[in-house]
C-alpha cells in the first residue's frame, strides 16, 4: 500500500487520518449522548470536558484530512461508477467535511463564548479571552444541536453507499 493515494487507490495516511476521524467522531457521540442525560454534576462537567478535548483533536484531525485530500488525488474520480454516482459521492464527501467542520467551530464557540477558562485534556488551561457572550453562546448551542442531529443522515448514506460499493464493486477505469 502507498503512503499517498494513487489515481485508483487512497493510500495508508488517508485510511489512518479517515479511520481516526471515525474512532474520534464515534467517541464524541457517546460522551455527549451519556452527559445529555445527566443532571449537572461535576461527573457531566468531567464528561463535558473530555468531549471538548477529543472534539478539538478532532476538529484538527478533520483539518488534517482535508489538507491530505487537497494534495493528494482522488481515487472517486477513477473509478467507472455512473456520473450521477461519481457527483453524488464527492458532493457528499464535501457535505459532511462542510458538516463537521462547522460543528467543530460551533463547539469552540460554545467554550470561548462562556468567559470561562477552558481545560483541554485537564493538562493546559486556556485562559478566557472573550467575555460571557450568552447570546452567541446560546446561538452556538443550538447550531451544535442542530448539526448534530444532521450528521446522523450524512453518515448512514455515506456507509450505506460504502457497503453497496463493498457489495457491488467499483471497477477504476
Amino acid at each position: 500500500m502507498n503512503i499517498k493515494n494513487t489515481k485508483t487507490q487512497y493510500g495508508l495516511i488517508a485510511r489512518i487520518l479517515h479511520w481516526a476521524s471515525v474512532l474520534l467522531l464515534l467517541t464524541l457521540i457517546v460522551l455527549a449522548s451519556e452527559f445529555e442525560v445527566m443532571i449537572a454534576s461535576p461527573e457531566k462537567l468531567k464528561l463535558i470536558t473530555l468531549h471538548s478535548s477529543i472534539g478539538l483533536v478532532f476538529f484538527l484531525v478533520i483539518l488534517a484530512r482535508l489538507t491530505w485530500r487537497n494534495v493528494n488525488h482522488n481515487p472517486i474520480k477513477s473509478y467507472s461508477i455512473k456520473g450521477w454516482q461519481k457527483l453524488a459521492a464527492i458532493s457528499l464527501h464535501r457535505c459532511i467535511y462542510a458538516v463537521l467542520i462547522v460543528q467543530c467551530i460551533a463547539g469552540i464557540v460554545i467554550l470561548v463564548t462562556l468567559g470561562k477558562s477552558v481545560q483541554i485534556f485537564n493538562l493546559i488551561e486556556l485562559m478566557p479571552f472573550i467575555e460571557n457572550k450568552p447570546l452567541f453562546n446560546s446561538f452556538a448551542q443550538s447550531t451544535h444541536l442542530l448539526i448534530s442531529i444532521m450528521i446522523y443522515p450524512l453518515l448512514a448514506v455515506h456507509v450505506s453507499a460504502a457497503i453497496y460499493h463493498q457489495i457491488f464493486g467499483v471497477t477504476e477505469d
